[in-house]
């Protein structure tokens, strides 16, 4: 696993977006299922032509499984284009993982570090995670699932992007945190 490097400014980074993407969520909720499925696939398109260009010009002798990847990347990109909604379920589950991944993370990190001032923000913060993750992995996914994503989605982001800003705020200029 690699570490994750905290600073004030990252912090701060991925609060103010965190903010952003939870107003939308609330604002727009059905053309943000649409808006992330497509950002996902265009991504995925991106990176799989990238990746699949690189292993055709590289002569190292693992590049066709490379290959082989890449055209699924793409495969999986087109559909996304064709049919969104499969992406919203499949990134249900992923989300879902992610969510308690992260939460589990940081409240380990809130527990071990006794000398950060804003620990109990993030452990709060993973608390808030580790629940996001069950809610929405349990969540009625061919129906109303998406849409509860979406909302849950946008009240895990003004949450997490809040008590990010707080902690970047808090944290000194230079200052690192280095997770695991």
């Amino acid at each position: 696993m690699e570490p994750e490097v905290l600073t004030k400014g990252s912090l701060l980074a991925r609060g103010i977006f965190a903010v952003i993407v939870g107003i939308l969520c609330f604002t727009i909720p059905l053309a943000m299922e649409a808006v992330i499925a497509y950002i996902v696939g265009i991504f995925l398109l991106i990176i799989s032509l990238m990746t699949g260009g690189m292993s055709l010009s590289s002569s190292q002798p693992g590049r066709w499984p490379i290959f082989i990847l890449a055209i699924i990347g793409v495969i999986i990109a087109i559909l996304t284009f064709i049919s969104p909604f499969s992406m919203i379920v499949a990134m249900t589950i992923l989300i879902a993982a992610w969510a308690i991944i992260t939460g589990i993370t940081e409240l380990f990190v809130a527990f071990s570090f006794k000398e950060l001032p804003f620990r109990v923000l993030l452990g709060v913060n993973g608390f808030i995670g580790v629940l996001f993750g069950i809610l929405i992995g349990f969540a009625p996914i061919p129906t109303a699932g998406s849409l509860v994503l979406i909302i849950l989605l946008g009240i895990y982001c003004l949450v997490f992007g809040i008590i990010s800003i707080i902690a970047g705020l808090m944290m000194k200029k230079g200052e690192m945190i280095i997770t695991y």
